[in-house]
């Protein structure tokens, strides 16, 4: 009796995956626990095991077509003289790749699928948008401490980015205002003790984001220390899904960048994002009316209003500014 091969569910979040590649043909024979075929799903790639030994009986998904959690994928026999699947067992392709037709009066330069990476990027977001009614807030922040203590860190022999700052007092910001560390199931609201933070990585593949957990009992060193393994991971393409599930929020740090105001969208299912522009030195006038040049960024707070309304929005980004002048006092 031929063995089936499903699409796995390998996230909370997973609906579909995209078979990359397989790793053995049709007619070859397989052991049990051998990989066979590569997949990707929620910007990581997996490998599936075979479930028995036998022989690869008739692929139905072809490279590069993405199908729902369960779906069939293939049989493994246990000879090459098995009867072939049937056709009432083939699975629905789902989101199929189609040509469209090309107007005439255009010239193509270049044409070439989407990666996988890509359709998961922009189903992802698709999907934040119509689960949740978003809005973002911004407001001007004083980078002077965070810089400062950064310093004094580097004077110790220790490099650790402003992106580790943001993420070690937007966990103590989050110990206050609950209500943002939090997530809808169905029609319950969740809110997390846990406080795992997902900070966005850029690459030319696309877009990760890696999750730093249980950040609110971490020091600066061990957020730091994380946070370049899980960079690295992702450059060397291991990063795993454990590596990338769990978040209860997410920074987006593009301070490297020339961008003053970002509207980022919230990463499903999680009920806000925080996004940190480029730090420019500008003239402030204080309440006495002096003046002092002061590196200021921009915060871009973007909150699910079905769960955050303004004020515990508000009150979030004034402790988070607060605790950026008094960083010293919160970070050792």
């Amino acid at each position: 009796m031929p063995i089936e091969i499903h699409m796995p569910k390998l996230g909370m979040t997973m609906k579909e995956g995209t078979l990359v590649k397989w790793l053995k043909s049709e007619g070859d024979g397989v052991k049990k626990g051998e990989p066979i075929a590569e997949i990707t799903s929620e910007k990581i790639s997996n490998e599936i095991e075979a479930p028995a030994d036998g022989v690869l009986n008739k692929p139905i998904v072809k490279e590069g077509d993405v199908v729902g959690i369960g779906a069939i994928l293939a049989y493994i026999s246990e000879s090459s003289d098995d009867i072939a699947v049937i056709k009432e067992q083939l699975i629905e392709i789902l989101d199929e790749p189609k040509i469209h037709q090309i107007h005439h009066d255009k010239t193509i330069l270049q044409q070439k699928p989407l990666s996988s990476l890509r359709q998961i990027i922009g189903e992802r977001m698709s999907e934040s948008l119509q689960r949740s009614p978003q809005g973002t807030m911004t407001t001007r922040a004083d980078m002077s401490g965070l810089i400062r203590l950064r310093e004094l860190y580097a004077e110790q022999g220790h490099r650790v980015s402003l992106t580790d700052i943001f993420v070690k007092i937007a966990g103590l910001a989050l110990e206050k205002h609950r209500l943002l560390n939090s997530t809808i199931v169905e029609n319950d609201l969740i809110i997390y003790e846990s406080i795992n933070i997902g900070i966005a990585v850029g690459t030319e593949e696309g877009l990760y984001v890696p999750v730093i957990k249980n950040v609110a009992s971490k020091g600066l060193l061990e957020i730091s220390l994380e946070s370049k393994q899980l960079i690295q991971q992702i450059m060397d393409k291991k990063i795993t899904s454990a590596h990338m599930t769990g978040g209860t929020f997410t920074i987006s740090n593009l301070g490297m960048f020339d961008v003053d105001v970002i509207t980022p969208i919230i990463n499903p299912p999680e009920a806000a994002i925080l996004a940190i522009g480029t730090t420019r030195k500008e003239v402030v006038v204080l309440e006495n009316d002096a003046t002092v040049i002061l590196p200021l960024t921009t915060l871009s707070l973007t909150a699910d209003h079905a769960i955050i309304d303004g004020l515990p929005a508000v009150s979030f980004l004034a402790s988070l500014k607060e605790m950026m002048t008094n960083v010293h006092q919160y970070i050792d």
